[in-house]
């Protein structure tokens, strides 16, 4: 009776770990077709930022502990403004834990971070950087020389220049970037430095940028010709407006602007915003409604074009005076979607 007890109990346990090898385990993986969270969570910030200064070049170099993400951090933003006053400007990014930049005086110098979804850490706490005592130099009258007028490279949102790199009997250590608001007129601040001979700035509008260099003296260049950029908004509110001119005669010109819309519901309307760079003034339109007649000029649809299918298109014209520069405007566009 004993044995047969025993034998009972070993035959249920052998059942028992039989059910558990065939127990699926449990998976944390999201079920197909359903799209993982954003990652809305910025990096921490970084730590310990610290300065190295040195006399030869005439340089800083910034230093710090690394960030951590959730997902990964991609890159650090350096910024600096004067320790007398001034705005915080962007003087570059690096993937590394450390930026070297040329000194400009008695500076304060900040670092955030980035990750690769775009969030951004708070910035550290402000360092100052000293010019150090360095050894008096034999005197150095000659500037470098002018670097090659920018070209740029415009993409929505932002403008990247780049040119030809100045030469110098001693050395160039860095460029400054300056830019003022529109075609002409508006003062020209300082919005930049780089070790590299090109500067990526964000910003939507019409922007003159001119670029100068720096040689370990502290000697700069003339300035660069100026180089006029239009960059636009990025398509994001369901419609694009497309310019093209459409014939010209002194003093004036015609334009056409092709309205798409590229949402995937019908519109019942939808405004355009034309940005002249040159001084352009709108004198009439049709196929459409104009506002105001000021730069920049919003225009609405008229009672018969408002509506749009998705990816359906119109076309409204216009008319206006030329200041001899560039005609081409800057579009934006907003639809007004059905209910």
């Amino acid at each position: 009776m004993q044995r047969r007890v025993i034998s009972i109990v070993l035959a249920a346990l052998a059942a028992l770990a039989g059910l558990g090898a065939t127990t699926p385990a449990f998976s944390a993986t999201a079920p197909a077709g359903i799209a993982p969270l954003a990652d809305t969570t910025p990096p921490t910030v970084p730590a310990g930022l610290s300065t190295t200064v040195r006399c030869n070049p005439l340089s800083v170099t910034l230093s710090w502990t690394a960030s951590t993400d959730n997902v990964g951090v991609t890159g650090y933003d350096v910024y600096g403004a004067p320790y007398s006053g001034g705005t915080f400007v962007p003087v570059g990014t690096t993937s590394a834990t450390s930026f070297t930049q040329p000194i400009m005086g008695l500076y304060l110098y900040e670092v955030r971070a980035r990750d690769a979804a775009g969030n951004t850490s708070a910035f550290t706490e402000p360092v100052r950087v000293v010019p150090p005592p360095c050894p008096t130099m034999p005197p150095d009258p000659q500037p470098p020389t002018t670097p090659g007028t920018p070209t740029a490279t415009v993409t929505c949102g932002s403008v990247t220049l780049t040119w030809t790199a100045s030469t110098d009997n001693v050395s160039v250590i860095g460029y400054e970037i300056w830019r003022a608001p529109g075609a002409t007129g508006g003062t020209l601040a300082l919005v930049g430095t780089t070790t590299t001979s090109s500067f990526t700035q964000s910003g939507v509008g019409v922007y003159r940028f001119q670029v100068r260099a720096r040689d370990a003296t502290g000697n700069y260049s003339a300035f660069t010709s100026p180089v006029t950029v239009y960059v636009p908004a990025c398509p994001t509110r369901g419609c694009t407006a497309v310019y093209s001119p459409a014939g010209d005669w002194p003093g004036a010109f015609q334009g056409k602007v092709v309205v798409t819309n590229t949402g995937t519901t019908a519109t019942t309307g939808w405004t355009v915003t034309l940005t002249f760079p040159g001084g352009q003034q709108i004198t009439r339109v049709w196929n459409a409604s104009l506002d105001d007649f000021a730069n920049p000029y919003t225009i609405t649809n008229a009672s018969y074009n408002g509506a749009l299918a998705p990816g359906a298109s119109t076309t409204f014209g216009f008319q206006a005076t030329t200041s001899g520069t560039d005609n081409t405007p800057i579009t934006a566009c907003i639809r007004t979607p059905s209910s």
